[in-house]
């Protein structure tokens, strides 16, 4: 029988605890002095009790159950990337210690049996980005793949590639990139558990834009998708793959990932494709834009509490990305790598399927993101859709104006950021990285960091 611990005190109210702050805080306004805004868009009060909680509260589960006896409940995969310079041994090392999938950038030409050798794909996710033609870079890989003798039923990943990266990438039209998408789709028809498209959020949080508005340009780019590109909803729904790049708002972070899902969900079920939360693949990245080349040591807390989020938010697949990744030392990359296993076998995050459910403030902040994004997609709908945005510039306005006004705040010491422009560590054990001078074109969205203008200030400077 379980015992209940607190049975000896009585139940308080959320209106006495209300009464309660007011007393702490001299009788002042509670509302006014402690509510707060979650990315400058939803209001989060200054405290939340069992009333608050939405009228469905259940476990979610973000994949189904394993089909081996004696797994744990919670299982990801840990992602590397090869960069340029990685040997056959060298990426053989990484699975051998701690990775558990690839990334692999490739323009299509690779000689991937050289590169890979030894690499068994049925056994590990993989995902794609290309870095020129998708096709030629898909199809090279297809071609390695089946020649390694893995079943096609048992590849997994899929491509790191959206219709909209070819209008950012290239400026090249949206309808373009739709003819791109149908080849993709085709290209995996017999690979059933391979994603042959992206909707890729981590284009605008890493740009600098609203994590909010980068689900809802997320999901408009998909509406997109089903609308214009001739293919059967289910088709698409199947093989869209959900990627995100998780900041330093650890808590929203977390609501975030989970409405993400349920928000696909909910979209399958208007297009009259029935979907389960589980059956989403959600790959989640840390993020570039938290960081700073100040100071780089304090970038380590932050991949591991990013990395946490997206673990509990519900990924599928982790990638912790060092910061400037294809320079990285060995030493940086090894830590990446590591993150994962520590949040398994030593915080044991594995453990339990959904270790946030129930959470008075998360199932509410989570129960608000659902509401706020189709509100904010009926705006985008206003404006002609995701494609006439983008092609307006909407898109770019919306994530320049969210950037400067975080780089500015950093900068007049507005946002503190440690090691950059708050606490320093002592001279002799500061580290900084090299400074690459930002640049962007008209079409592009660009990553870039909320640090940028005081590293700007203080290397140019030094």
């Amino acid at each position: 029988m379980t015992r209940n611990l607190f049975q000896e005190f009585e139940p308080s109210s959320k209106s006495e605890w209300m009464a309660q702050a007011t007393r702490d805080i001299k009788g002042k306004d509670v509302q006014a002095v402690l509510s707060s805004k979650l990315w400058d868009s939803l209001h989060q009060a200054p405290f939340y009790a069992f009333e608050d909680l939405p009228s469905e509260i259940s476990q979610s589960r973000f994949h189904s159950f394993p089909d081996l006896p004696g797994l744990p409940p919670r299982i990801w995969n840990n992602l590397v990337s090869v960069i340029p310079g990685d040997s056959n041994p060298e990426i053989l090392k990484f699975l051998e210690n701690g990775a558990e999938g690839l990334v692999l950038p490739l323009y299509g030409a690779e000689n991937l049996e050289e590169v890979l050798h030894g690499v068994l794909p049925q056994y590990i996710p993989m995902l794609i980005k290309p870095l020129g033609n998708p096709v030629q870079a898909l199809a090279r890989f297809f071609e390695w793949a089946d020649a390694t003798g893995a079943n096609p039923d048992q590849l997994s990943g899929g491509m790191l590639w959206t219709p909209s990266d070819l209008y950012f990438d290239r400026n090249e039209s949206f309808g373009l990139a739709l003819e791109i998408l149908n080849e993709l789709v085709e290209m995996t028809e017999p690979y059933p558990n391979f994603k042959a498209f992206a909707i890729e959020t981590s284009r605008y949080t890493e740009s600098g834009g609203n994590p909010l508005d980068a689900l809802v340009f997320g999901l408009g780019e998909l509406m997109e998708i089903l609308d214009k590109s001739g293919r059967q909803p289910e088709e698409l729904f199947q093989k869209v793959l959900l990627e995100a790049s998780v900041g330093e708002v650890h808590f929203g972070e977390i609501a975030r990932l989970k409405a993400f899902r349920k928000a696909i969900v909910s979209l399958a079920g208007l297009y009259q494709v029935q979907m389960k939360e589980e059956e989403v693949v959600l790959s989640v990245q840390t993020s570039q834009w938290s960081k700073s080349i100040l100071d780089v040591n304090t970038n380590l807390i932050r991949q591991t509490y990013e990395a946490m989020a997206g673990v509990l938010g519900g990924a599928n697949l982790l990638w912790v990305k060092p910061l400037q990744e294809e320079s990285a030392m060995d030493l940086d990359r090894r830590i990446a790598r590591n993150v994962s296993t520590i949040l398994r076998e030593e915080s044991y995050l594995d453990k339990v399927q959904d270790p946030v459910a129930g959470s008075f403030y998360l199932e509410s902040i989570t129960a608000e993101i659902l509401d706020f994004i189709p509100a904010q997609l009926s705006v985008l709908e206003k404006k002609g859709g995701f494609e006439n945005a983008l092609n307006q510039g909407h898109v770019h306005a919306s994530v320049r104006a969210n950037r400067e006004k975080i780089q500015n705040q950093v900068f007049e010491n507005q946002l503190v950021k440690i090691g950059a422009n708050q606490y320093p560590a002592p001279p002799k054990l500061q580290k900084n990285l090299d400074l690459e001078l930002f640049e962007e074109k008209m079409h592009e969205l660009k990553p870039t960091r909320a640090t940028y203008l005081i590293e700007l200030q203080t290397l140019t400077q030094s």
